[in-house]
């Protein structure tokens, strides 16, 4: 079966921003009662994913990430946007 794909959705007006987000749960905590740095990360990913998936025809994966710093502990609860 072949996929079909409609063309990509005109680009965001010039006065909007895209953004993502998410509230972690006491299931992404840590030993600590922290949020797992590894779920924020992966967060940010998706996010960084959703203009790109809108105009690829096929799988997209991140490659690399050059540095990622924490500047505070994500609780249970907060909200976080990308």
């Amino acid at each position: 079966m072949s996929a079909i794909f409609s063309p990509p959705p005109a680009a965001l007006p010039t006065d909007k921003e895209l953004v993502l987000k998410v509230i972690p749960m006491p299931a992404d905590t840590n030993g600590n009662g922290d949020i797992f740095g590894g779920w924020v990360m992966a967060q940010v990913d998706l996010a960084g994913s959703v203009l790109p998936a809108r105009y690829i025809q096929g799988r997209m994966a991140t490659v690399a990430v050059n540095e990622f710093i924490f500047k505070q502990p994500v609780r249970v609860g907060d909200i976080l946007s990308f």
